[in-house]
């Protein structure tokens, strides 16, 4: 999980315009991992990008990683 955490960190804060206030947390769930973004407003459209391409991208990457080592998360962007 803290690999996990430290990527989305990586690739996000590269992503917005304001990477200082970019931050990501996690909470354990039953039978997943849930990662919350939290950014300012301004940069939200950067990290979701056209038509949330670049997010989903971003969830394929991390559902892949968690499914090699028999996990499960979700990546929250809450409005």
């Amino acid at each position: 999980i803290p690999a996990m955490e430290e990527f989305l960190n990586f690739v996000l804060r590269r992503l917005a315009g304001h990477p200082d206030e970019v931050f990501v947390t996690h909470a354990e769930e039953p039978g997943k991992t849930v990662f919350t973004v939290r950014a300012p407003r301004a940069d939200m459209p950067r990290i979701i990008g056209k038509r949330g391409q670049t997010i989903h991208a971003v969830r394929s990457l991390l559902n892949a990683a968690a499914a090699k080592h028999g996990g499960r998360v979700q990546l929250v962007v809450p409005d």
